[in-house]
Parts: structure tokens; C-alpha cells; sequence
């Protein structure tokens, strides 16, 4: 099961309920998962130990800023004594996923962020090395890049070969604490950023993604000029305008059933892509169990999915 996709219709990105980046596509809805369903990890590290966001010392309410498709995380760990308040957004005109963290703890702790891409969902052929005119990393195979960076920059980084022979990944290097700083690898690989955080802060993450080095560069200085903080606050603000077009009228419906409303119709345009189709579905985990996806269009179903959003105002979807 997937929870609090968010997209702009050539870049989507899915989350399970452990708050794990699960499927990246792009540049479709639906076509090319560049992870073919495996996690990427988010961890801390305190004088106090290692602990996966994803383990069950965590406490995790997963929901959107309303009127948006901007996530709310929060993210609580009474035994490390943090708290992580977590958004999470895709811009509406960039290829660029933006996320921004507020630590609330009174320790100093490390923060690591894992990436397993499976480029064309397979792990053959892949390279990913640091690159130290942007200072991020980038994960790339043929016209596929994904860049990764932050602010504060990163204070360390691994490159490894994963699910290889015995070897599981960069993740397992990360749980000491510490990395062991590699600059390139190729074939089967993942990697591992670690950020410091003196108690607490506000850090930015992102992922650029995009068809060559060209693309990826461009948007990750797009990014630092426009400056994180402020491109956050406009797809915020670009969302709810987006809500307004909304043509209906709720009577006297109630709050909850208009809540629902408006968070179907963001939702619905996350499975929308820019050129048109609607997809049934974009959970991985599917494939698991039959083999097989929802990444199609059913002209029936889109049909009918076209025509409610005509009712509601948007015909140009």
C-alpha cells in the first residue's frame, strides 16, 4: 500500500506507511519505476545509538498541509528524545522533489538518507558516483539522471555495490555512524548521505531528476538561487489556487465530506499524466502478489474518471 504520493504529472513519487520513498517515476505517471518498489531509508544516528525511521520506535502520522499535495509528517522517537516534522513536495514545473525537516532535539545527531535506484526498475548497468562541482550525488543510467543534494550540504557520503554476492547496500554502512566515503561505483549500486544536525534545525533535501548531467545541474541551481524555503512555500500556495478552479457547490455537505472532496481531486491528479492518461493505479507492490501492475489506462475508467473532472471544473486534465 502506498501513501502520500506526490507529483506533478511527469515526476511522481509514493511513500509506504513507514514513511519510505517506494516508487520514483519518471518522466511518466506510471512509466519507468526507477525503483522498482525498494525502500529508500532515512535514519538518525545519536550518542544514544542508530535507529531507522522506519523501525517501530517510531511513532509516524502521515498526512497532507490541507488543500495541498504537500506532505505533514511528524515523526516522534521518545527513546532518542526527537522530533522530525517532515514536508514533502514534487514542484508543479520542475522535475524537482523537495523535502524540508525540522529537528526538535536537545542532542546533536546525524541524519542519513538512502537511495536504492533500480533505474528502468533494474539494477544492472547503473553508476552513481559524487560530484564535486554541484557537491551531490548522482545516480544515472543512459538518458536517466537523479540528483541528489542538500542544505546544510552533506557532511559525508557512501557509494557501494548493493545486493550483490553478500553485500546489502551503503544502508548497513550508515548504522555505526559513520561512512566510508566512496567516490563511484557502477552495476548494482545504492548510496548514502549524512547530514549533521547540532540539535535542532531546518534542513532541505532534494532530488532533481531529469534526461542528462545538463538537466540535473540546471535544477539543482534552480533550486539553491530560488532557494528552497521559498519554492516550498509557492507549491504550496500553487496547489491551493489550484483547488479554487474547483467549480462545484457543497451545499449543505459536510466538512469531512468536503475535505474528502478536494483531497480525491489531488489525489486524482497525481495519477494523471501531462500527456493525458489516467492511470488505474501506481503501487508497486502489486507485482509482488500478481505479477503484474495498474500502471495502465482503461479507457472506460479514464472515461469516467475525465468526466467527474470536467463536472468539477477541470477539463483541461
Amino acid at each position: 500500500m502506498r501513501d502520500i504520493p506526490v507529483g506533478n504529472g511527469s515526476f511522481l513519487i509514493n511513500f509506504d506507511d513507514k514513511y519510505q520513498i517506494r516508487d520514483i517515476y519518471f518522466p511518466h505517471v506510471g512509466w519507468e519505476n526507477h525503483t522498482k518498489g525498494y525502500p529508500f531509508r532515512f535514519g538518525v544516528w545519536t550518542d544514544q545509538g542508530f535507529s531507522w525511521v522506519s523501525s517501530d520506535e517510531w511513532t509516524r502520522t502521515l498526512k497532507y498541509l490541507p488543500d495541498t499535495l504537500v506532505t505533514d509528517v511528524k515523526l516522534e522517537n521518545k527513546k532518542l528524545g526527537l522530533r522530525i516534522q517532515a514536508n514533502d513536495a514534487i514542484l508543479p514545473y520542475k522535475n524537482i522533489f523537495l523535502r524540508r525537516l525540522v529537528i526538535e532535539s536537545s542532542i546533536s545527531l546525524r541524519l542519513f538518507l538512502h537511495h536504492d535506484f533500480r533505474i528502468f526498475s533494474s539494477k544492472i548497468g547503473d553508476c552513481a558516483f559524487y560530484d564535486p562541482d554541484t557537491h551531490s550525488l548522482i545516480h544515472y543510467k543512459r538518458n536517466r539522471y537523479f540528483l541528489i543534494g542538500s542544505s546544510p550540504g552533506f557532511e559525508n557520503f557512501a557509494i557501494g555495490r548493493k545486493a550483490f554476492r553478500n553485500l546489502e547496500g551503503t544502508w548497513r554502512d550508515a548504522e555505526d555512524g559513520n561512512l566510508l566515503t566512496t567516490a563511484i561505483a557502477e552495476g548494482s549500486v545504492d548510496s548514502t548521505i549524512q547530514i549533521n544536525c547540532n540539535s535542532s534545525g531546518e534542513i532541505y533535501y532534494w532530488i532533481c531528476a531529469g534526461h542528462c548531467y545538463k538537466d540535473v545541474k540546471y535544477l539543482n541551481e534552480f533550486l539553491i538561487s530560488e532557494k528552497p524555503s521559498e519554492l516550498l512555500q509557492e507549491t504550496i500556495q500553487y496547489w491551493r489556487a489550484w483547488l479554487k478552479n474547483s467549480c462545484s457547490k457543497f451545499a449543505d455537505l459536510s466538512d469531512d465530506a468536503r475535505e474528502l472532496y478536494k483531497r480525491s481531486l489531488l489525489l486524482i491528479r497525481t495519477n494523471i499524466d501531462n500527456n493525458g492518461a489516467i492511470l488505474a493505479a501506481n503501487d508497486s507492490d502489486v507485482t509482488e502478489r500478481a505479477t503484474d501492475h495498474y500502471n495502465y489506462l482503461w479507457t472506460r475508467d479514464g472515461a469516467l474518471v475525465a468526466y467527474a473532472l470536467d463536472l468539477a471544473g477541470y477539463p483541461s486534465l
